[in-house]
């Protein structure tokens, strides 16, 4: 009798072993874990943006996503401008173009992934179906 009670204690112990061994595991697993994705390179964790301007005013462009919202910089009429963004996930965003001497423009958004390529064209004249404001 007294054997079986020893078996019964080890058998125990070790499966509490176990999980404490587990227990470990995932938490150092969990904790070496980062945010960007292993599978994406520094150089393609950005978001490119191409800004091509017919319209003869500037255009300054805004990106908005996660309540940030950064400026990228202003285009001159009638000229092309390309932008970089630190990207690190699958996230929508979407573009506030300011648009001297006219009423803004915000896009829709859109869902974008690290090394993206997203390319704005501002038309000579800006329709209001092309934006929500």
């Amino acid at each position: 009798m007294q054997e079986k009670i020893t078996d019964v204690a080890r058998w125990t112990f070790a499966v509490g072993r176990m999980w404490v061994v587990a227990v470990v595991l995932v938490v150092a697993i969990g904790g070496c874990s980062t945010r960007q994705s292993p599978l994406i390179s520094q150089q393609d964790a950005r978001l490119n943006v191409e800004v091509i301007n017919h319209n003869f005013q500037d255009v300054t462009v805004f990106a908005n996503w996660l309540g940030v919202r950064r400026r990228l910089g202003t285009v001159a009429g009638t000229r092309t401008a390309n932008y970089m963004i630190p990207w690190d996930r699958a996230i929508q965003v979407h573009f506030e173009l300011d648009i001297l001497a006219s009423p803004g423009c915000i896009t829709r958004p859109l869902w974008a992934n690290p090394g993206d390529f997203i390319v704005l064209e501002v038309q000579s004249r800006l329709i209001a179906l092309d934006c929500f404001r």
